[in-house]
């Protein structure tokens, strides 16, 4: 009987247990959605993916006047892939390239005309020379 009922106690708890894991509490009360946020004016703020209560997919975060302001890939809460933001009359700000949740690859911030601020390289998170 102790032992059905330890079972079933790992068997009701572990969802929370895995939320508990993530880094963003974000997820806690949508784990399997798109979780939104909102500045006090009404207008949309951030857009979560959330699979299994971590965040999974693109997340966009938007400026008060409503411009893209950075846009990201996640996948079990670490940043993959490209993420790019951009100022808020709408110029490219930077791109960046992350594998495991750390910078991989080019990284690079522009001025608002386009030009290159700075432009480094990473591997794992750790800057080239």
């Amino acid at each position: 009987m102790i032992k059905y009922a330890i079972v079933l106690s790992l068997i009701v708890i572990s969802p929370y247990l895995a939320l508990a894991d993530s880094p963003f509490p974000v997820c806690k009360d949508n784990p399997n959605g798109i979780v939104k946020d909102y500045y006090e004016s009404g207008k949309l703020k951030t857009e979560w993916m959330c699979k299994d209560g971590h965040l999974n997919g693109i997340t966009n975060l938007y400026y008060e006047n409503g411009q893209l302001h950075k846009e990201s890939n996640y996948v079990n809460d670490e940043r993959q892939d490209i993420t790019t933001s951009w100022y808020k009359g709408g110029e490219l700000k930077s791109v960046c390239n992350f594998k495991d949740g750390k910078l991989n690859g080019e990284h690079k911030i522009l001025n608002k005309d386009g030009s290159i601020k700075e432009l480094a390289y990473y591997k794992n998170g750790v800057e080239l020379d």
